[in-house]
């Protein structure tokens, strides 16, 4: 091998290694930026977190009344089962005061069953739905037995609707829902 070629050799190897350390130096920025990006929106996440929790505990009474089965009880956002067990859920898909709200409970096997008489309801009973200032009084027009797939009663509609839903205990595949609306 000539001195040309060893010299052309070295010089291939030096862009390699450059090319390679630039890389190198490159990914670093990029995990590093990522890193921090993350690390950004997990600290914003969590802040919002507990802004939410401060609002929540800030947050004027959220509570549904129910005279004919004496149900009086805390609404808390959310449909898992920790907050199941505790109050009645929101559907967050679902408005909160105007439209059609969505709230769930349930009606056997939890800490708290506010949904467990809801099949006693009928047409024109009442129910009472509190968020702060805002106070609704609702009648109840519907009272039935729904698949577990049908959310279709949770659709927006153009008045006032509270749609409550719980399992039946015998039919699991089945869900009870109760739909009022706003007495004006």
């Amino acid at each position: 091998m000539n001195c040309c070629s060893k010299r052309c050799i070295n010089l291939v190897l030096l862009i390699i290694v450059i090319l390679i350390f630039v890389q190198i130096n490159i990914l670093t920025v990029m995990m590093i930026f990522h890193l921090r990006h993350n690390n950004v929106v997990a600290i914003n996440a969590r802040e919002t977190k507990i802004e939410k929790q401060d609002q929540n505990t800030k947050t004027e009474e959220w509570k549904l009344v129910i005279p004919k089965i004496n149900v009086s009880a805390n609404i808390q956002e959310g449909t898992n089962g920790e907050v199941i067990n505790n109050y009645i859920g929101h559907f967050q898909e679902t408005p909160v005061i105007n439209g059609n709200v969505g709230l769930i409970a349930a009606s056997a096997g939890y800490k708290e069953n506010y949904f467990e008489r809801l099949v006693e309801l009928e047409e024109g009973d009442v129910i009472i739905y509190i968020l702060g200032e805002n106070r609704k009084e609702y009648k109840v027009t519907k009272n039935i037995e729904i698949e577990e797939t049908d959310w279709s009663h949770l659709s927006n509609t153009d008045n006032d609707v509270l749609t409550l839903i719980t399992g039946i205990l015998e039919k699991p595949q089945s869900r009870r829902c109760v739909q009022a609306v706003e007495i004006e």
